[in-house]
């Protein structure tokens, strides 16, 4: 059994549908920054939800408020043209399939709290989903020797603080805690009946840091900073299956270390008059971190495998507009465009990844003067996405979409 092939999935586990960001970063903790496709979300203070999208913008918001959102995914995916398929032997897999079912439907939470403006600062704490996904082939899908099952999670927990400078500039950031799930598992061999399966887990810690300006009174603009994270995976254990049950282990255990990269996301929002604002933003990934990944074996240090990514860093591109149809309604919609960190000969059945077209639409509505609802939906293509894994007999065509449903709520106290 080769355990780069397993270790290398804790790495490319971006499956499209999973996110509305390039990679496998997760796009979704805001719902009503989600309704402008995320244009604005680093330069338009709406609710509690800005201590992640900038945390210099707290300083916004005059009262103290709590927001909870909640995301669900419901990704498609097509798989066509698939060839090359290894011969399954009778009685070992019953057939070999390519369905394209592999996404299951997924929740996001995220929840914020932020103090208001405390006299020129203010403080406040965001838990949410900032990496991730879930993907599960058929039994008898025909390239399950590359990849089967995955699930794997990073929730963040931030602290922040936010400090106003002068009347036009505001500085904000803070700490952010990291913990990294992973699960994977894919068939021992092309014929093979047997599953191999990893799991692992790891805490990283980084920080987000962000600065909002006053360009005019109608006028912000925020840049912000969050950093890379670094994780260790050290003792993830190996199992070798047949069904339920555990047929070996490896003896000797295995490390790897991976890092989710950084990111510089800068917006701007200008208000057109008392009803109208406009917002576009850019993000900057540096998924060229992604060179490679290197397996050690721990008793005696040596190398075990080395995996090329050549991942390439990306720009993700978004504009979209509010408009206030009354005191207690606002209307929102935007479009984006992300460009994909893999390059087309390095996609596998775990990736099959390619550039995405976002379409967004949302409305906020004010329950009472201290609370609010918010929603949006959003919608996911990709361009076509060639797998071609010729040295593993696998190659296949791969349609991605995703529709995203977002709920909102904010108190304010």
């Amino acid at each position: 059994m080769h355990i780069n092939k397993l270790a290398l999935a804790i790495l490319a586990v971006g499956i499209a549908g999973q996110a509305t960001a390039g990679g496998f970063a997760l796009n979704d903790q805001s719902i009503s920054a989600g309704g402008t496709a995320n244009a604005g979300r680093a330069s338009n203070a709406i609710d509690a939800s800005v201590v992640y999208g900038n945390p210099a913008a707290m300083i916004k918001l005059k009262q103290a408020q709590f927001t909870q959102a909640l995301a669900f995914i419901d990704a498609k995916t097509d798989i066509s043209n698939a060839s090359n398929a290894p011969v399954v032997p009778t009685g070992v897999i019953p057939g070999t399939t390519n369905k394209g079912d592999i996404v299951p439907h997924t929740f996001v939470p995220s929840g914020f709290f932020t103090s208001g403006d405390k006299g020129g600062w203010a403080w406040g704490v965001a838990a949410y989903g900032s990496f991730g996904l879930k993907t599960n082939y058929e039994r008898t899908f025909s390239g399950r020797h590359l990849g089967d099952k995955s699930k794997v999670e990073v929730i963040t927990v931030q602290p922040v603080l936010s400090y106003r400078i002068n009347d036009k500039v505001s500085i904000g950031g803070g700490p952010t805690i990291n913990h990294l799930d992973a699960y994977l598992s894919r068939a021992a061999g092309v014929n093979s009946p047997l599953t191999a399966e990893l799991e692992g887990s790891d805490y990283g810690y980084g920080a987000n840091l962000g600065v909002l300006v006053d360009l005019a009174p109608d006028t912000q603009a925020g840049l912000v900073y969050r950093s890379k994270v670094e994780y260790k995976v050290n003792d993830g254990s190996v199992k070798v299956k047949s069904g339920p049950n555990v047929v070996a282990t490896l003896a000797a255990s295995a490390s790897t270390g991976l890092s989710t990269p950084e990111s510089l996301e800068g917006s701007i929002s200008h208000k057109l008059n008392a009803k109208t604002t406009l917002h576009a933003g850019a993000t900057w990934t540096r998924w060229s971190r992604l060179k490679d990944l290197t397996v050690v074996n721990n008793a005696n240090g040596a190398v075990v495998s080395k995996e090329v990514f050549d991942w390439k860093d990306s720009v993700g591109y978004a504009v979209g507009v509010t408009h206030a149809c009354s005191d207690k309604l606002e209307m929102r919609a935007g479009l984006a465009y992300d460009n994909s960190p893999v390059a087309p000969e390095h996609r596998s059945v775990r990736l099959p990844s390619a550039d995405r077209r976002i379409a967004s639409i949302g409305a906020g509505y004010k329950l009472s003067p201290t609370q609010t609802i918010d929603v949006s939906y959003t919608y996911l293509d990709e361009e076509k996405a060639q797998v071609r894994q010729a040295a593993s007999a696998y190659s296949a065509d791969y349609s991605n979409k995703a529709s995203i449903y977002g709920l909102q709520f904010t108190q304010k106290f």
